[in-house]
Parts: structure tokens; C-alpha cells; sequence
């Protein structure tokens, strides 16, 4: 069989920044030129390459996520595809009529009503004027936005703007989509529109490039993920594949400085907010050792040791809240001390408060660990080490998703369908419970 054709093709890309900012200046800019001649300077020191000698073909029908910690280039990559950006070295080409959702109301005129925009942006996108008005209605219903249509966007909550913004290049009919983080906006019904009407596209073999820090979502929309840092590809393979080495990257970086990330995404740990704070954290598995792998439905511990500054007197009940999340996702659950009924009365010093999970219901994957001395309502108070501990959660191959959940199947009645030649069938089976061999999900303490 014959591989497809490609829909997007970039051979040795570069793109370069200057981190003054001011290169747009023609003055600066030729003074600073005039100055390196003269002192015989022969580059600038400014110099940031934001991709670096990127290689990819995306082909026709085919999904493609692209990851990677902030500042990796992911965004970048899109602009050049867009065209918002020219690329500083490299050959990049698009095959095909191509839209783009790059940023929340990109193309739109913030004075100028719904309607007004769609016909704005629609052209800025390629669309004829009658084409736009063959599908103003769908792309109304769509966004839902029908009760504010004549209402200026300046008034629109970030999630209005996407859903028109996205319905306009949806109904486009791109053969090239390019989707950014902008999704993260919106409602989850909405949400789930969009994965369907991407779905949509690649039946009829529109390429998709997604950019999304939603592990969850690339594993389950995306054929094939490129992970990038620092401007580099490290990796092109499976979404298992490419989560797993960017997982490995996110251990790399938390050794390279174990005070914490400075990363939205990877988390890290805040400086202590008061005179309280949480001095080490321990992740024990069933056997009371100290792990970062874990077995769903088996038991775990996780130890606080805290300190609170004697000069500054005491706390009364301090909170303790944990919260876990899914690696490249949101938050998954989170737990206090007070809400669960600990309560440690007046505290100064040093000590250490601990909780046990009788059986962990997190199911296969990779999550960060959230740790904090909270106030009563489990906001951050005194101290916050934001999903700063990384844990790999491995399960049997009976079960899928985040959740690990316990399960007995049971044999309410059986009836033959045929019976045998004398006309008397055996007596109904009622077997007893059956249940898979797995673990309990576990109820927090």
C-alpha cells in the first residue's frame, strides 16, 4: 500500500529571537549593527533560537499532538505553519487550504459585533463572502453564541470568543487544521463538540496539528506526538511512547533542581508563604518504603514532616491538603486534614502528620502530587509545593482510564437458546459472585 501525501512538510527549520525585544526598530537596529562592525563583534550575544533544525512531514488524515514543557517551541511551530511568523532558516509547506486556532480571538475587532466578525474573520481565513453567508447559521449554532450575535466581542467571556473563533474555522473545511492550547477555554460540553467535529475532519482527511498540554486528550485524539525541548525534536513516536520520554524529561529536569520547577506545568515548590512550612515529604508504598512507583489498589502512605517558627507563635489547627493531579492534565482530587476531621490543636515546632490510603484508586499512568499548609478552606496559606512530587501508577490489564475501580460481575439468569432433542433443558445455573482479580478503589481517610 502506497503512504499517503503529505499535508504538511518542514525540512531543517530555524527560527530565531532576539531576547532585547526591539529588532522591529530599523534605528536600533542599525545602530546596534553599526556599533558590532565597529567593535568587530561578529554575532549577538541576545541571540534566542526557538526551533532548531525541526524535520516533519504530517500526512493527509493523520493526527499529530505536539508536547513539551513551556518554551519549548510548540507555539511557535504554528505560527510559521500559519504564516503569522517567518522562519529564519528552512523550508516549510503547506498542502492545501489551511486554518488556524492559534490564539482566543485572534482576527477579531474587539468593537465590532459576532456577526460582523464571522464575515471578518472568515475572509481573514480564505472564505468567500457568499461562502460565509452559506454557512452563517451552522457556524452560529455551533459557537451557540445566537442570543449575543449583534452584541460587541469586547463584551464576550473568553469562552464566547473560542467557540466563535473555532466554529469559523471549522466550517471553513481546512484540509490543514492547526489547534493551539485555546481549548483549555470553554465549557466540557463544548469541549467535547470540538474533539467530535475534529474527528469529523479526519474522516474526510483534514491534518490535524495539536498543540495541547492535555496529555489525556493527545493520547486519546493523536496518531503519532512530537515532543519537543528547547527548540528541539527529542522525540517522534506513539502518544505512549512520547508521554513516557516526556515523563522521563520531567524527572530529569525535577533532579536538575529539586527545590522545584519553575514551570506552570511541571509545578514546583513556592517559597514558604508564613512562618510555616512543610520541610519533607515522604511517598511510602505497602511495605513502608519510599517509592515513585505505585500499584493501583494497593496501600499507600504519604508522611508531612512540617515546621512552625516558635517566634511566631502557634497555629491552631493547621490544614494539611494533598491533591493529585494527572500528569499534563488537571486536577484529579484533592484531600485536607480538617475537611477529614484532624485536628492538632494548637501547633509550634516541629512534627509530622501522615495519611494512609488503604487502597489507591488511581489508575495506569503517570501524576504529580500536590502538597500544602492550607487555610480552612484549603487554599494555600503557609507553604505550597504545587504537584512538585512525580509518582508512576502501574495496574493489571484489566482495567482503562484514570480510575481504578473495583468491580464483581454476578450471573443474574442463563437460558439456553436451543433446547436439546427430548424438549427437557438443565436446571438454571446460578453461579456465585465472580470477581476479576483486582483491588478495591480505596475511600480517602
Amino acid at each position: 500500500m502506497s503512504e499517503r501525501p503529505s499535508a504538511i512538510e518542514i525540512e531543517g527549520l530555524w527560527k530565531r529571537f532576539y531576547k532585547g525585544g526591539n529588532e522591529g526598530l530599523l534605528w536600533l537596529t542599525l545602530s546596534k549593527a553599526l556599533r558590532r562592525m565597529i567593535s568587530g563583534e561578529t554575532g549577538r550575544a541576545d541571540t534566542f533560537w526557538a526551533l532548531q533544525d525541526i524535520d516533519l512531514k504530517v500526512r493527509r488524515g493523520e493526527a499529530v499532538g505536539i508536547i513539551g514543557p513551556n518554551g519549548a517551541g510548540k507555539s511557535t511551530m504554528l505560527k510559521i505553519l500559519s504564516r503569522v511568523l517567518r522562519p529564519t532558516r528552512g523550508r516549510v509547506k503547506v498542502n492545501g487550504r489551511l486554518s488556524g486556532l492559534i490564539e482566543v480571538g485572534a482576527g477579531f475587532h474587539g468593537d465590532l459585533s459576532g456577526r460582523e466578525n464571522v464575515y471578518i474573520n472568515g475572509s481573514i481565513l480564505g472564505m468567500s463572502r457568499r461562502e460565509i453567508r452559506d454557512k452563517f447559521d451552522r457556524i452560529i449554532e455551533f459557537a451557540g453564541v445566537g442570543d449575543f450575535l449583534d452584541m460587541p466581542v469586547k463584551r464576550y467571556s473568553s469562552g464566547m470568543y473560542v467557540r466563535l473563533g473555532f466554529s469559523v474555522a471549522a466550517h471553513m473545511e481546512p484540509d490543514v487544521l492547526l489547534v493551539d492550547e485555546v481549548l483549555s477555554v470553554g465549557d466540557v460540553q463544548f469541549k467535547a463538540r470540538c474533539m467530535e467535529a475534529m474527528r469529523g475532519f479526519l474522516r474526510r482527511g483534514t491534518s490535524i496539528l495539536f498543540v495541547s498540554h492535555n496529555l489525556a486528550a493527545i493520547k486519546r485524539f493523536c496518531d503519532r506526538v512530537v515532543l519537543l525541548d528547547h527548540g528541539r525534536i527529542r522525540l517522534i513516536g506513539t502518544p505512549d511512547e512520547a508521554i513516557s520520554e516526556y515523563s522521563k524529561l520531567v524527572s530529569d529536569l525535577e533532579e536538575a533542581n529539586p527545590t522545584g520547577v519553575e514551570n506552570s506545568h511541571i509545578g514546583g515548590r513556592a517559597k514558604a508563604l508564613g512562618p510555616a512550612a512543610i520541610t519533607a515529604v515522604r511517598i511510602l508504598d505497602e511495605a513502608g518504603q519510599p517509592a515513585r512507583t505505585l500499584i493501583s489498589g494497593r496501600p499507600v502512605r504519604i508522611e508531612l514532616d512540617y515546621r512552625i517558627d516558635p517566634a511566631a507563635g502557634a497555629i491552631v489547627d493547621p490544614n494539611f491538603a494533598i491533591s493529585v493531579h494527572m500528569f499534563g492534565a488537571g486536577l484529579f482530587y484533592q484531600f485536607e486534614s480538617l475537611r477529614d476531621g484532624l485536628r492538632l490543636g494548637s501547633c509550634v515546632g516541629s512534627g509530622t502528620v501522615a495519611v494512609e490510603l488503604p487502597r489507591l484508586s488511581l489508575g495506569e499512568g503517570v501524576y504529580q502530587i500536590g502538597v500544602a499548609l492550607a487555610d480552612e478552606k484549603g487554599l494555600p496559606e503557609h507553604d505550597w509545593h504545587d504537584r512538585a512530587y512525580r509518582i508512576n501508577v502501574v495496574a493489571d490489564s484489566q482495567t482503562d482510564g484514570p480510575v481504578y475501580q473495583p468491580r464483581t460481575w454476578q450471573v443474574l439468569t442463563k437460558q439456553y437458546d436451543a433446547q436439546p432433542a427430548n424438549g427437557v433443558g438443565p436446571e438454571p445455573f446460578y453461579p456465585e459472585s465472580v470477581e476479576p482479580p483486582c483491588h478495591s478503589m480505596g475511600v480517602m481517610p
